[in-house]
């Protein structure tokens, strides 16, 4: 039971619950100040989450009667939370562009814009209803609030619209998800997409358990709970941020078995010097005269067992003779390529899309990426550029 106006309880569960909104805090000031635009979304569903779980601990010790002006301050919020676990999914894959991204968060700002006369409202209006939420004593506030009364009846249906909300948005993220395990392509991490595929199911987890403590509990009087498996989630967040670094050591290229893109030059050191011309000739012939390069799923470890040599040694070759990462070197050859494509009459009328195609590319804005890289311009600076051969 909420302790009475005055009084305060914190008991374990509820001190469990105060470490997981520091943690959350924590959280999401890391990924606040890191780059890129995944991390930005991390932050963002960080404070929400902590926001959320914050509020359910000042209303379980009592903590709430002191600052009753931040009653129910984190009801919009729960509807911020599908679309940017969905936008983090999208961002597995550096190569998405996210267009009009905004829009996702349409019903996050009109239940906010709706909810702005709670949170306007007078300091004995949020009293007396905390107070008979908690309580369940009956309404005794004087003040003329119709229209709060009214809105009221509409926010009983708000955890419908959550629940209607987070089940078209957890469908996608496990489409999106599917899609990228089963579409692999160089720097698009298997281990991640396990991660956001194990966080999704987390959140499905959460639907059940919260519709059961709803159902369960009258009032909010079961929220504890929800808090408890939101703190959980915190806490793996926080193991999972911690471990990243050190996975990322050991990521690997979806397609390529055990084997690392990217290897110390120190691994190879003690191949002879004739071993790796022979390994460099054999690299050369299948990417000139087989166009490997060309398979959008091309790997070290698929090149390696292409030519019949170890996939660390052709790594390592790659670095010292080809003196470019494995990633540059296949683009190398891919914006050669393309640029015969964009001069060659016969391909003229092949669009920037159906020339990335071509040359190996899934994505057009990696293949714009990587031509204006080596290129100097875009490919279709360079059409405009380029006299068409003869």
């Amino acid at each position: 039971m909420i302790p009475e106006p005055g009084n305060t309880d914190l008991n374990f569960v509820d001190f469990v619950i105060l470490l997981g909104v520091v943690q959350g805090i924590m959280l999401c000031i890391t990924s606040l100040f890191r780059k890129g635009r995944k991390e930005k979304f991390k932050a963002a569903m960080y404070f929400f989450l902590t926001c959320i779980i914050a509020e359910i601990f000042l209303n379980r010790t009592g903590y709430m009667y002191f600052v009753i002006p931040l009653v129910d301050f984190s009801e919009p919020f729960q509807f911020a939370l599908p679309p940017l676990i969905y936008l983090l999914v999208l961002s597995i894959d550096p190569d998405v562009v996210l267009r009009k991204w905004e829009l996702h968060f349409i019903p996050f700002i009109a239940y906010t814009l709706f909810f702005l006369p709670f949170y306007l409202a007078p300091y004995e209006y949020k009293f007396e209803n905390y107070y008979y939420v908690h309580h369940m004593v009956e309404w005794k506030t004087t003040g003329h609030y119709e229209m709060l009364h009214v809105l009221g009846s509409i926010r009983r249906f708000q955890m419908f619209f959550w629940y209607f909300q987070t089940i078209i948005y957890l469908v996608l993220s496990f489409q999106k998800l599917a899609h990228f395990y089963q579409n692999p392509k160089p720097g698009l991490w298997r281990i991640e997409i396990k991660w956001w595929f194990a966080f999704s199911v987390i959140i499905s987890v959460l639907i059940v358990v919260t519709l059961v403590v709803k159902m369960t509990y009258v009032r909010d009087f079961g929220d504890h709970i929800i808090a408890t498996f939101l703190t959980g989630i915190i806490y793996c967040s926080t193991l999972t941020e911690l471990l990243r670094p050190t996975v990322a050591l050991h990521q690997v290229v979806p397609g390529m078995g055990e084997t690392p893109e990217e290897l110390p030059r120190s691994a190879a050191s003690g191949i002879k010097d004739e071993k790796k011309l022979e390994i460099q000739q054999k690299l050369l012939v299948v990417m000139e005269e087989d166009k490997l390069y060309t398979d959008s799923l091309i790997s070290v470890g698929k090149l390696a067992k292409r030519i019949g040599e170890p996939a660390y040694v052709v790594s390592q070759v790659i670095n010292e003779k080809m003196e470019a990462s494995f990633y540059d070197w296949i683009a190398q050859y891919r914006v050669e390529e393309a640029k015969r494509l964009l001069t060659n009459p016969k391909t003229g009328q092949y669009t920037v899309e159906q020339i990335a195609e071509e040359v190996g590319y899934n994505s057009k804005s990696a293949f714009n990426k990587a031509f204006k890289k080596f290129a100097g311009q875009t490919p279709s600076e360079f059409r405009t550029n380029s006299t068409p051969e003869n």
